[in-house]
């Protein structure tokens, strides 16, 4: 009986060694033990794979990052998809602009050993120019182009052209000369490429140059990768005048080349008269001018909805100008939230008849209005409000009959003489605060008594029929 137990006892240490053995020998994966010795080469569009290890209690994970920016890569233990067998996943992003190679080691650490696995990751062949525009003086002389690159690459002037039609013609721009040699490219080096200016007599002008490289970037912009392929060169105009006409053609330079950036030169102008095909941008660079030194803004002769269905006055777009007055292009819609709100300065606003929203507060605090010309076949439909609450007093005012006036519309209006071509008084709230009493309300004929008897409108001293 002893001796049994005695065999079956050292037949059960012997399963045991047995298994023991079986797994400390159990083999590396081949392509494992491949990247052990010579790395994981990743390409510059990164990688999803898993490196396969024997079976093990567990595995600890660690990186350690010894180039490129933030934590480019990842490291976890896993089961592989495909075999079922145990490894560490490893997830490259895919490369980023700075040229370079990145490296790391994932240190790897279990009770059947320590392994270390060295990551190279290529970076993407890539030549960017370091800015996206380089203003010039009117005065001209030279100016230098820089490109970082890691590859062979060409840049190249990019063809301009204006007008439409038999009109279109290509617009010079050999005021701008190369004056550079050929140069070497060596990875992540930054390159410089002066150019010749000459002198600028007239407006501002610009030009733009593109660059192409050997191994263009795959689907960059499923990645999100944005690379600054094209340069703009702008030079400043001459000095300005106090009063300048801009004629917008067909694809036009825009007015922040017309008229440059230099905010000495811009606070000159005093009068600025634009006619043609505006950009919803052109307006916007108006404003920013308006808050300098000019007075008068004409774009009555801009035909705003040639290149936008929709075009506004944003909010706040001219909110603290320095305007006196100024005149809207034709094709506005809609004059938004506080767009003239805080101009001390402006006597008279000019509306065009697409006009037909006029938002909260849109002229508030602007003491010095005495005008806001609405047209007699003003599309007009909506007046939210205290939209004319300027703080001062109108000379006069007129709402067209299609006109929807919010119960404030009119709140804080103060206005001598306010012709309204609504059959139906509007329903608003009382205004007590805003003394009617010597004002005349103009009304369409046989409206009078509804006027006379309705809230806010029979506090007008007068009221009279026309």
């Amino acid at each position: 009986m002893k001796t049994k137990n005695i065999l079956l006892v050292a037949l059960a240490v012997l399963t045991v060694s047995s298994c023991k053995d079986s797994e400390e020998e159990e083999p590396m994966n081949p392509v494992t033990e491949q990247i052990l010795a010579t790395g994981l080469n990743v390409g510059a569009d990164g990688v999803d794979t898993t490196v396969v290890f024997p079976k093990s209690d567990a595995y600890g994970v660690d990186i350690n990052f010894a180039s490129g920016s933030g934590k480019w890569m990842s490291a976890k233990e896993c089961t592989d998809a495909v075999t079922g067998a145990q490894g560490i996943r490893i997830q490259c992003a895919p490369s980023d602009t700075s040229l370079f190679a990145r490296e790391a080691t994932v240190n790897i650490s279990s009770p059947r050993g320590n392994y270390v696995v060295k990551v190279n990751q290529k970076p993407y062949k890539l030549a960017y120019f370091t800015d996206s525009i380089i203003y010039v003086k009117n005065t001209g002389g030279s100016v230098v182009l820089r490109v970082k690159a890691n590859s062979p690459f060409k840049i190249k002037k990019i063809p301009q052209i204006t007008g439409s039609g038999e009109n279109t013609k290509f617009v010079d721009t050999s005021w701008l000369e190369e004056i550079y040699k050929k140069v070497n490219c060596n990875e992540g080096q930054t390159l410089e490429f002066p150019f010749g200016v000459q002198l600028n007599t007239g407006l501002g002008r610009s030009a733009s140059y593109g660059i192409s490289v050997e191994s263009i970037l795959p689907n960059d912009n499923a990645r999100g990768i944005k690379v600054r392929d094209i340069i703009e060169v702008r030079q400043e105009p001459r000095t300005l005048n106090a009063s300048e006409t801009i004629k917008f053609g067909m694809f036009s330079e825009p007015l922040s080349v017309l008229l440059g950036q230099d905010k000495e030169n811009l606070s000159r102008l005093r009068k600025l008269t634009m006619t043609g095909y505006p950009t919803p941008y052109d307006i916007e660079y108006a404003a920013k001018i308006g808050k300098l030194s000019l007075d008068t803004l004409d774009m009555s002769g801009l035909n705003a909805t040639f290149y936008s269905d929709e075009f506004d006055i944003e909010e706040r777009e001219f909110f603290g100008s320095h305007l006196s007055r100024i005149l809207l292009p034709q094709g506005i819609g809609a004059i938004r939230n506080e767009a003239f709100a805080n101009c001390k300065n402006l006597k008279t606003v000019v509306l065009p008849s697409s006009v037909e929203h006029i938002g909260v507060e849109a002229f508030a605090s602007s003491p010095k209005i005495e005008e806001i010309v609405i047209p007699a076949d003003s599309k007009l439909s909506s007046i939210y409000d205290e939209a004319f609450n300027t703080g001062g007093t109108l000379t006069t005012l007129f709402i067209p009959k299609a006109a929807n006036l919010s119960a404030k519309a009119l709140k804080g209006l103060r206005v001598k003489n306010l012709h309204v071509a609504l059959t139906t008084p509007p329903t608003l709230d009382s205004d007590t605060e805003v003394d009617r009493s010597k004002s005349t309300l103009y009304v369409p004929k046989g409206c009078k008594d509804k006027y006379a008897s309705a809230t806010y409108w029979k506090d007008f001293g007068k009221i009279v029929e026309e």
